[in-house]
């Protein structure tokens, strides 16, 4: 039983140890570029973080962001703001140079869906064909992956053209 005792004790100090060494080392704005590059790359979107990135440990290791907005290629004003941003991230994937995480959490957004905050296309630009996919040129070893969204305390603005 005194060994079972000690093991748990050791594993929990490892832990412990690991974690404060995670927050202490690695800078979270380290990833401010990357995720907006990313965003950028993937949808087109131009995505904005205001203000220090920062580690929250406990219950769940999470990266907290100040006032964010997003907003589409040509648009007039942003589709999303937030007061706040927490990204829920993984452990694992993060040793290994991927970002995986498992929810956004968006508190204090405004969402716009009116013709302001759509996508516009400059007038005389060329038109692609509709299968193509944009081609990743940069590969820097770093992989980008968000399981869901989670809002909380916002406000839905919908208007029609």
């Amino acid at each position: 039983m005194r060994r079972v005792i000690t093991t748990l004790a050791i594993l929990l100090v490892v832990v412990v140890a690991g974690m404060t060494a995670l927050v202490l080392l690695v800078n979270p704005n380290d990833f401010r570029t990357y995720m907006v590059k990313q965003v950028e790359q993937r949808s087109g979107y131009q995505l904005q973080v205001s203000g220090d990135l920062r580690w929250h440990v406990w219950p769940q290791l999470s990266i907290l962001a100040g006032r964010m907005s997003l907003t589409a290629p040509g648009a007039t004003q942003p589709m999303v703001t937030a007061d706040n941003m927490r990204l829920d991230v993984h452990l694992w994937p993060l040793l290994s140079h991927q970002l995986s995480v498992s929810q956004v959490m968006l508190k204090n957004a405004i969402i716009r869906v009116t013709p302001d905050s759509a996508a516009q296309k400059p007038s005389g630009a060329p038109v692609g064909p509709g299968d193509a996919e944009p081609v990743s040129s940069s590969d820097n070893g770093w992989s980008f992956t968000i399981g869901k969204l989670r809002l909380a305390d916002s406000l839905l603005i919908w208007q029609q053209p």
